[in-house]
């Protein structure tokens, strides 16, 4: 087993690399303008996106005005091309879509700007949310997968090239690819963020997220969006250690950085304990793919057969799988989600959050995909807030990282929790600057 390290920088994340905080400091303190430090991130785009295809259209539009107190005022955001953008190609990952130009916002675009955001691009997103791959790079490994579906977010996040993006996930496309790329992803519990404006694939499972490079620029966005403060951790927390059914799968060296993490927590003063879910829990995946085949297939089974030509094999397949299910199948896994959504209450009782893994290792090569969602699924299937924190890096100098879950609702408690666990400084050292891109 190769022992975890440290990131070692890369020529695509070399560089400066400011944080949604330090650039908001940087404005109020009159360091920079809101104007230039978008025009510095705007130049970040250019430089590196050629290498990192994580954007597949740049705002080349001056930014709006805004005024300089606005929480997000100067902060330019990566829009996954999952959400609609008024005046803006959005594909949806799609040939079929590749003129489609929204004339309205989604509503979390929206809300963003009305935070004084500035929307710098589309960020590539796998076809529909699926598992056909774009061709977003991993800026650790080039030779490798940033994860799916929200690509092009996690990628240029991790690049530097803007500190805040959106995603969305219906399995693990928020934080198995946080976990690929070395940052923070952030999904909420179900609803929280609106997904209006969105291109759906499964309703019941679909969340919508973010990626930022510290729980700090997290909590500050997301404390704008839903108007409620992240507390300062008030004690060490109490954490429950799940390695979960795919814990046989995962690499010796990302199991390493999870038992690595419980140690040095326990070592800080938090308390671990070593506990599985019931068994009942092991099922979720299966209960999970039932119902996204079934969503997804009624979606877009007008497109497998009104476009068959420019839909991948891979839709094709998830709408045949979904077309081919029974109704007592679908009620049944319906059924069985309520059921261990009620479990769960008592199963995290005692404890503030479940540390588990993000992923089953470093990011593939990107001939074998995206990645396995497994580790991410029970969480989504329940409708909780999970947060990926970067940790280390494996053999191939690819990020590997933790991920906590909390009780649904209890998204800044959670927040609270990961600023706790947080490592007091970056995996790979970079000068912030004065708030630039």
């Amino acid at each position: 087993m190769h022992e975890p390290t440290a990131l070692v920088d890369t020529p695509l994340t070399r560089g400066t690399a400011a944080t949604v905080i330090e650039t908001r400091d940087a404005i109020l303190r009159g360091a920079v303008t809101v104007d230039e430090a978008v025009a510095a991130c705007r130049a970040r785009i250019r430089e590196t996106n050629d290498a990192l295809a994580a954007f597949t259209v740049v705002n080349e539009a001056a930014a709006s005005p805004v005024a300089s107190e606005l929480p997000l005022a100067g902060i330019s955001v990566g829009v996954k091309d999952l959400y609609d953008t008024a005046g803006m190609t959005t594909t949806y990952g799609s040939p079929i879509y590749r003129d489609h130009v929204p004339t309205a916002d989604a509503a979390l675009v929206a809300r963003l700007r009305e935070l004084g955001a500035h929307v710098a691009g589309k960020t590539v997103t796998t076809e529909f949310a699926w598992r056909q791959a774009g061709p977003t790079v991993n800026p650790w490994n080039t030779a490798h997968t940033p994860g799916g579906s929200s690509s092009g977010s996690a990628a240029a996040v991790a690049a530097g090239l803007v500190p805040l993006a959106t995603g969305t996930q219906t399995f693990g496309s928020v934080i198995r690819p946080a976990a690929f790329c070395g940052i923070v992803g952030f999904k909420p519990s179900h609803g929280l963020l609106p997904l209006d404006g969105v291109q759906p694939l499964s309703p019941t499972l679909d969340h919508g997220g973010l990626f930022a490079r510290s729980v700090a620029d997290i909590a500050h966005v997301f404390g704008h969006l839903t108007n409620e403060t992240t507390a300062p951790p008030e004690r060490s927390p109490r954490l429950r250690l799940v390695r979960g059914p795919y814990w046989p799968q995962a690499s010796g060296t990302q199991r390493a950085v999870l038992d690595k993490a419980a140690a040095s927590f326990a070592g800080r003063g938090a308390t671990v304990e070593e506990a599985e879910l019931p068994v009942a829990f092991d099922e979720a995946l299966a209960i999970a793919e039932v119902i996204l085949c079934h969503e997804a297939g009624r979606i877009y089974a007008p497109l497998a057969a009104s476009h068959p030509d420019l839909l991948s094999q891979h839709m094709k397949e998830l709408v045949a799988r979904g077309q081919a299910l029974s109704r007592d199948e679908v009620e049944g896994a319906l059924l069985a989600r309520s059921e261990l959504k009620r479990a769960f209450g008592e199963a995290i009782a005692g404890c503030d959050a479940i540390l588990t893994l993000p992923a089953l290792g470093e990011a593939p090569p990107l001939g074998e995909g995206t990645g396995n969602a497994a580790p991410c699924v029970t969480w989504t299937l329940l409708g909780l807030p999970a947060l990926t924190l970067p940790w280390a890096a494996g053999e191939a100098n690819l990020p590997l990282g933790l991920q906590l879950v909390g009780r649904s609702g209890s998204d800044h408690a959670l927040l609270s929790v990961a600023a706790w666990c947080e490592r007091p400084r970056p995996l790979a050292g970079t000068d912030a600057g004065d708030g630039a891109c």
